[in-house]
């Protein structure tokens, strides 16, 4: 099997130096030939928090707290 390329995905959200950073530490290693970013907008964010309700719905209800 050969790869063509990875999709990084963060933690958290980077400021633009901490982006910057990165990607020059990733164009650092052999082979790397782009590194392109993904603007967050707010849309990420309310997704973060419906996944984070979900699951804390889905805990809740696993133990046995409503």
């Amino acid at each position: 099997m050969s790869v063509k390329g990875l999709v990084v995905h963060f933690r958290r959200d980077l400021d633009e130096h901490e982006a910057e950073r990165v990607i020059d530490a990733l164009m650092m290693i052999k082979g790397v030939a782009k590194v392109s970013t993904v603007a967050a907008g707010y849309e990420d964010d309310l997704n973060r928090q419906r996944v984070k309700r979900e699951l804390l719905d889905q805990f809740r209800e696993l133990l046995g707290e409503e």
